[in-house]
């Protein structure tokens, strides 16, 4: 009897750890956890946080309309991928609810590895009844260089603005400005990506708004772009020696395009249309981000003599397309080659010109036998 009592107690101790350590894991307190989550009818963003480095894990999310028929509205399941020890990590998601019916609103999010529910969290909300915030988004505009958005108040407010940069459901880069105010006129706030985009894949920029009173209520809008290299040309210069352009970045999206030179000669009074081809040159542009400039100068194989000459600058992008042309006009008045070299009987007499003067070089040669003897007479003397 005694054996069996002692089996008993065994098997109590070693269930009910297991227990412990199971519920605290659903709880949100062990390695894995969901730290924070947000929703509204549109779009949703879940963070989640582990103290050792996790590979792979799952997250489950539901949108429900609760009630005494509880529907399920919309659901989701995505791969967490790998992420560090210690470091909160953001997933973003958009629900496509067609005809969505106003009410309340839940956000059931489950954190799993292969199955095994490791962390579970809620958010309610409500939709169609944003009257009681002080704020509405006007305006979103996101795209290559970064994201601005028009916000307009209707009461006087203090707020936090978080930008996301969104691929899939991987937040790749988000920044925030935290205590900006409006008073009584829509203003436009904006952030630039800190991070480098793909030429020609497909954005989600998105912007997440918590007004501070009187509920602490979060506003979110999200609009679609595709990344493009991108740049401009702010400065030409131009001479019957060379040509230079000074190009301007304007994406993200690292810009390995070209300049094209091509130089024209304009025929004498037959207008700017009618030209002939006189040189081309193809340089290649330095990588250029947002912000970043660089000048690109060519050499005319041959300078550009006396007329007037037009000028081509096409700036090409990473596929070749193209994405600004500027015209100019050289005007040259370097004469010709072979009218500016001095000829090399130049100055050289002819042997009619002469004739009166006796043998050509005579007088010279006698001028030097004069001094010879001048030199030797007074040599003798001393």
């Amino acid at each position: 009897m005694k054996a069996v009592l002692f089996l008993l107690v065994l098997l109590l101790l070693s269930v009910i750890p297991a227990s412990a350590a199971d519920s605290s894991r659903v709880d949100g307190t062990g390695s894995a956890r969901i730290d924070e989550l947000y929703s509204d009818i549109e779009s949703f963003d879940v963070t989640f946080y582990s103290s050792q480095e996790e590979e792979n894990l799952t997250l489950e999310m539901s949108l429900v309309k609760p009630g005494v028929n509880e529907k399920v509205v919309s659901t989701q399941e995505f791969s967490t991928g790998s992420f560090p020890a210690n470091t909160k990590v953001t997933k973003a998601g958009f629900w496509n609810v067609r005809n969505a019916e106003r009410g309340a609103y839940t956000l059931k999010a489950k954190l799993l590895d292969q199955g095994e529910v490791l962390s579970e969290s809620e958010y309610n909300f409500v939709y169609g009844s944003n009257s009681a915030l002080r704020l509405q988004v006007d305006d979103l505009v996101p795209n290559s260089e970064g994201i601005a958005v028009v916000i307009s108040p209707k009461q006087a407010s203090l707020f936090d603005i978080e930008y996301m940069l969104v691929d899939g459901h991987d937040v790749v880069y988000r920044t925030k400005t935290e205590k900006a105010s409006l008073t009584s006129v829509p203003e436009t706030f904006s952030a630039s990506w800190g991070t480098l985009l793909e030429n020609n894949k497909e954005y989600s920029g998105r912007v997440k708004i918590k007004v501070y009173s009187p509920s602490r209520g979060f506003i979110s809008s999200t609009e679609n772009f595709t990344a493009r290299d991108d740049a401009e040309i702010t400065d030409i210069y131009e001479d019957e020696t060379g040509a230079s352009a000074t190009v301007f970045g304007r994406s993200q999206v690292p810009f390995e395009g070209s300049l094209v030179f091509t130089v024209y000669k304009v025929k004498e009074g037959s207008g700017h249309n009618s030209s002939v081809l006189v040189e081309s040159a193809r340089e290649r542009v330095p990588v250029l981000l947002t912000d970043d400039d660089e000048t690109v100068e060519v050499a005319w194989k041959e300078r550009l003599t006396e007329g007037v000459y037009r000028l081509e600058i096409e700036l090409t992008g990473n596929d070749g397309d193209l994405i600004e042309r500027r015209e100019t006009i050289i005007e040259s008045d370097l004469p010709p080659a072979n009218a500016s070299e001095v000829s090399p009987d130049a100055g050289r007499e002819t042997p009619d010109e002469n004739e009166g003067d006796g043998i050509p070089g005579f007088s010279f040669t006698a001028g030097i036998l004069g001094i010879f003897i001048v030199f030797g007479f007074i040599k003798k003397l001393h």
